[in-house]
């Protein structure tokens, strides 16, 4: 694995906005002609056929994959992953994590009677103790893709402007366990940031818009943004962001929305 260029783990990978990463990433791979190695985590590989195709599809000797089993949840899985990628990564390291993984239990006209003890734990265990905690295991492999490639070291984590305490437009109820769960993910963004913006890394909490996934696309109301134009955003964002702006909250749009 001497010659991969570009080592990347992706949660969620199976569908939706993480699926759809990964198929831009792989066309961005034969664009450039680079090597890369990707990681795809979801809860049953088995059941990925969308992706196993696509990597069936795609697989050379310059464009590798292995597919995971990875419940952000579960202690088992994120060891299991955190164990591979130790030994699989251990002279390369990883350029890129992409925390894409969660759950949004209640829709945005749900309110304050639908808050419930068990929703809260299952929604902060799926997007942010569970992303944090598989971060922490990986940091070590992160830094080290810092120290061959700083510029393409980055940990990504799918957030949300309507986590937003001070934008206009989300001055309104519902949702609490889901948008509270995406101001913990962008604060731990901000802080990993400060602890380890020296060493050149760069941490990013993005909001992909309103995308039309099958969790955008709940309740009456239908998404906004196409899955390839949020992704296209999104990728484009990777790419733009620097030192100036580590740890900052972007969309896909590549602005800065108040947090």
């Amino acid at each position: 694995m001497t010659e991969i260029s570009w080592t990347c783990l992706v949660t969620g990978a199976n569908r939706g906005l993480g699926f759809e990463f990964i198929r831009q990433f792989v066309e961005a791979v034969h664009r450039q002609g680079t090597f890369a190695y990707i990681i795809c985590c979801c809860r049953n590989p088995d059941g990925a056929t969308q992706l196993q195709n696509l990597i069936r599809e795609n697989e050379s000797e310059r464009l590798k994959f292995s597919v995971l089993k990875l419940e952000v949840t579960s202690e088992a899985d994120r060891n299991s992953v955190i164990s591979f990628c130790s030994e699989k990564l251990k002279d390369i390291g990883l350029n890129l994590l992409l925390n894409n993984a969660g759950i949004m239990p209640h829709y945005c006209s749900e309110g304050i009677e639908t808050v419930e003890p068990s929703e809260l734990h299952r929604t902060y265990n799926n997007n942010f103790i569970g992303p944090t905690l598989l971060t922490k295991g990986l940091m070590k492999l992160i830094l080290k893709g810092a120290e061959r490639d700083a510029k393409k070291t980055k940990i990504v984590s799918m957030s949300s402007k309507s986590g937003s305490v001070g934008h206009k437009r989300f001055m309104i109820g519902g949702a609490y366990d889901y948008r509270c769960s995406k101001v913990a993910i962008n604060r731990t963004a901000r802080n990993l940031a400060a602890e380890f913006g020296g060493c050149g890394m760069i941490a990013m909490p993005v909001c992909p818009g309103w995308a039309a996934t099958d969790m955008g696309n709940r309740g009456h109301l239908k998404a906004e943004v196409p899955v390839i134009d949020s992704i296209e955003g999104v990728i484009k964002c990777i790419k733009n962001a620097t030192q100036s702006t580590n740890g900052l909250f972007v969309d896909h749009l590549q602005e800065y929305p108040p947090w």
